[in-house]
């Protein structure tokens, strides 16, 4: 009896250390599963897809490790594009418009008037421009007729012939692809024979001048363009000029 009981006992004791050890290798393999299967990200500084790597893995917290520490990503830098230039040559053909002053002397008699100057011209000029400004300088020949009166004497000016020599610096800036705005500057020479005799002496304006514009011109087609100036040319008087451009 004494011989079974103590069968029991054993076997009992040995169960009970069985049980205590599967349970122990149970919690090892777990512990050694977590540390096997943990996700580490790594990020290869020379690829393609490194910027987009970083940008998607932004904000997630990562433990430092050996293998990504020391590594730096860099923002791809922006390449700066070289400066374009544009350069064409333009003939265009345009219509001036302006007044002067023309004074009238006849037997110690001064009366006064306007002349008004209508005249059509031919152009031609060089233009360089770049991104967003330009500048451009040309030539201009033209000629036209006049008109002035009647004065106190009855005295009348009519279809009176005119030309003019100028050149016409001209700076801009583009405000899109087919239109831009600037000034400029127009030096010429202005030649009229004025009627004479007979005790009669005349007078009109200045023979050599200069007018400041403030000028448009815009791209009409892939090869013309529209072009328009307005600007003081003496006390009280203005020039326009408004006119067509072939670019070639």
């Amino acid at each position: 009896m004494i011989t079974l009981n103590t069968s029991l006992l054993f076997c009992l004791v040995m169960m009970m250390t069985a049980t205590s050890a599967a349970q122990q290798a149970q919690d090892a393999t777990t512990s050694d599963s977590d540390i096997t299967f943990e996700e580490t990200v790594t990020i290869d500084p020379d690829s393609d897809d490194a910027f987009e790597q970083a940008v998607q893995n932004d904000g997630q917290e990562t433990e430092p490790s050996e293998s990504t520490e020391g590594t730096s990503i860099a923002r791809p830098r922006a390449k700066r594009l070289p400066p374009v230039t544009v350069t064409s040559w333009a003939v265009g053909l345009t219509s001036l418009q302006w007044n002067e002053n023309m004074t009238v002397s006849q037997l110690g008699v001064t009366t006064s008037s306007n002349m008004n100057f209508n005249g059509i011209g031919l152009q031609l000029q060089k233009e360089i421009h770049y991104m967003r400004w330009g500048w451009s300088a040309g030539a201009l020949l033209a000629a036209g007729r006049a008109n002035a009166g009647p004065f106190s004497n009855d005295l009348k000016v009519e279809r009176q012939n005119f030309s003019m020599l100028a050149i016409t610096p001209r700076l801009f800036w583009r405000l899109t692809n087919k239109v831009n705005v600037g000034g400029t500057a127009m030096i010429y020479m202005r030649n009229i024979d004025l009627p004479s005799g007979n005790g009669v002496e005349a007078a009109a304006g200045e023979k050599y001048n200069v007018a400041v514009l403030a000028d448009m011109n815009l791209r009409i087609f892939k090869a013309w363009d529209f072009y328009q100036a307005i600007g003081p040319i003496d006390e009280g008087a203005y020039l326009w000029k408004i006119g067509v451009n072939y670019r070639y």
